[in-house]
């Protein structure tokens, strides 16, 4: 509206100058002078309509970072839950029982889900997209707050597990990976790259994943970029995978971990979790049935329906094909 009166404020007084200029009341040189004045002043009339508007944007944003930053906590601290006792906890199984879960305003999610993972299993999720896999991997990373039923952790309800020992209990690769703008290192690491340096590299040695990762232009100094445009889709899974189990995690949430690797690199990784496994627990969403030929259980959830929760255990001894439970 103010750019709209500016504009026809200077053509109505051009039409009245000229007018007057050509009926000789005024002079052409008069006419140029009030034209330049008034072409300097509007701006600063508009600038000043708008002063209202760029207050109220003001006032709005600052409304926003008051109210975060008066958020609660996404968790209290519990008074015994120091580094030490973080330290000491020891995974043994989890158990989701009765479990229900739908986001505000949507129908349900999530419906009666019963499933339990102990130490040294791998346990697979097969699945079509947007029935609420990603999400039970959300859950039992305490993002979201369930509707009804009952998870615990060694067999005691994890109500009583303080949120940060159990977020450092657990290691995630997520569907879709997040890298920032830093070295390899820094993308493994996560912390002080300076003083870990080398045990990151001991790691990658030890782990298998030097094959890989010495290949990179500038090898473990590689400049990933933002989010790792710098790599393809597979290298960025496999820089996540790492990225997780460096930090020694016990119970391991894989969200199709292998999805954009070839066949070579996709088997290097699920050999790699079956050398690991006596010592994690693997949850795996994969929609690829050969990654789950030696998972101890393979279920299908369907419509947020999960069933299946007294198959057999595999036995690698004998080798038998995972039992798949369908709806």
């Amino acid at each position: 509206m103010a750019e709209l009166i500016s504009a026809l404020l200077i053509a109505g007084l051009l039409a009245i100058t000229s007018f007057l200029v050509v009926d000789k009341s005024l002079q052409l040189g008069e006419m140029m002078a009030i034209l330049t004045v008034v072409g300097s002043i509007l701006p600063a009339v508009a600038g000043l309509a708008m002063t209202n508007i760029q207050i109220q944007e003001a006032n709005v944003a600052f409304d926003r970072m008051y109210e975060y930053t008066h958020l609660q906590p996404e968790y209290q601290k519990l008074v015994h839950a120091d580094q030490e006792s973080r330290s000491a906890f020891r995974f043994e199984s989890l158990t989701i029982d009765a479990l229900h879960f739908r986001f505000p305003g949507r129908p349900l999610l999530l419906e009666n889900i019963a499933l339990t993972i102990r130490k040294g299993e791998l346990v697979a999720l097969l699945g079509e997209s947007g029935h609420g896999k990603s999400t039970l991997l959300q859950l039992i990373q305490r993002f979201y707050a369930l509707e009804s039923g009952q998870i615990s952790v060694n067999g005691v309800d994890w109500n009583t597990l303080d949120t940060a020992t159990w977020r450092q209990t657990i290691g995630v690769v997520p569907q879709h990976t997040k890298l920032c703008n830093g070295t390899l290192l820094d993308n493994i690491g996560l912390s002080n790259t300076a003083t870990e340096a080398d045990k990151i590299v001991r790691f990658c040695q030890q782990s298998g994943f030097a094959h890989y990762f010495e290949d990179f232009p500038q090898g473990y100094l590689t400049l990933l970029g933002e989010n790792g445009i710098n790599l393809s889709g597979g290298q960025r899974q496999l820089v996540a995978l790492a990225r997780a189990l460096y930090q020694k995690p016990q119970l391991i949430l894989l969200d199709e971990p292998t999805a954009a690797m070839d066949k070579h690199t996709e088997q290097f990784v699920m050999n790699l979790l079956d050398q690991l496994r006596p010592h994690l627990t693997i949850l795996l969403i994969t929609h690829k049935f050969s990654l789950t030929k030696t998972a101890n259980r393979v279920y299908s959830i369907t419509n947020g329906v999960l069933q299946g929760l007294n198959s057999p255990v595999c036995s690698k001894e004998n080798e038998p094909q995972p039992e798949l439970i369908l709806m």
